[in-house]
């Protein structure tokens, strides 16, 4: 699939797309999946998938290229990214919804920018402060709310805002580290070698009390496989690929302000297929939102 020669920005805007419908997919799949569970699924299906893909293309998985130091940065990725962000990620979707969930989402893009400059040493400019400010406005419209009877709770609301915050900061840490690698490897290989550790990650932590019957549960074929095998499939083969094709072809700030058009196409399809109700102050935070990510790369 790498063969199809698109461009970094079609590869990113594809991975937008895909993204949303994994959201509402994986926001339905969390009604009967607890978070570990749900993430040890999809990443035992996405790097399966991935190594298929690699068999059929010819990609070695120890390839003679790769350093010591690529092995272990794409597996600390894998770990932080993927076995780490992606579970309090689904934490925070259970207690925002999928509408709320894409205004914090939003946050997405100036991570990524701040990371580029802290890690790969990308210029910071005024425009990209300018933003994190209107994203935070963004955020605080999106997700007050002043009615005291509201069906999620207040407490449940701040905490999955701070929980998504943090996810996306993980997530966007995560890929930053690994954009030198990217540059000369096979997308394949490094995909899944950092799904690889993800899983691994996520393995162990399935294996404790608490966890070790809902993951059990959720690996056992059942009637929620209609909904968690596409969720995975889209969400942890597609999307993930296109997602790092995007940032392998282009500059890491386009691509991740082409990457918040997800949040757009989740607050539609959480509103058709999720009936989530979402007023004119969402509508609004969403827009400022993606504003401030077109902002940041001014």
């Amino acid at each position: 699939m790498e063969g199809l020669h698109f461009s970094g920005e079609t590869y990113s805007i594809l991975c937008a797309a895909l993204w949303a419908v994994a959201v509402i997919l994986f926001r339905k799949s969390g009604d009967s999946v607890p978070p570990v569970a749900l993430n040890l699924f999809k990443g035992v299906v996405g790097l399966t998938l991935s190594l298929v893909t690699m068999a059929v293309l010819g990609v070695p998985f120890f390839p003679a290229s790769a350093s010591a130091s690529d092995w272990a940065i794409l597996a600390a990725s894998g770990i932080v990214g993927i076995g780490i962000a992606d579970t309090i990620f689904f934490v925070s979707l259970n207690r925002l919804g999928a509408g709320r969930i894409a205004i914090v989402d939003c946050l997405y893009s100036p991570f990524v920018i701040l990371c580029s400059f802290l890690y790969l040493h990308e210029p910071l400019g005024v425009p990209l402060l300018a933003a994190v400010v209107l994203m935070g406005l963004a955020i605080f419209i999106g997700t007050w709310s002043p009615d005291p009877a509201q069906r999620t709770l207040p407490r449940d609301l701040h905490v999955g805002v701070l929980l998504g915050i943090l996810a996306t900061f993980l997530m966007a840490a995560g890929i930053v580290a690994v954009k030198p690698i990217l540059n000369r490897s096979d997308v394949w290989w490094a995909l899944s070698v950092r799904l690889a550790a993800g899983v691994a990650f996520l393995a162990i932590q399935g294996s404790l009390p608490r966890h070790r019957a809902s993951v059990l549960a959720a690996l056992r074929p059942s009637r929620q496989w209609r909904i968690t095998v596409p969720a995975a499939f889209v969400g942890t083969y597609l999307s993930i690929f296109f997602w790092t094709m995007g940032m392998k072809y282009t500059m890491t700030t386009i691509a991740s302000v082409l990457n918040q058009l997800s949040n757009l196409f989740i607050l539609v399809l959480a509103w058709l297929f999720l009936r989530e109700r979402l007023g004119p102050r969402q509508w609004i935070a969403i827009a400022m939102g993606v504003g401030a990510g077109v902002l940041a790369v001014l």
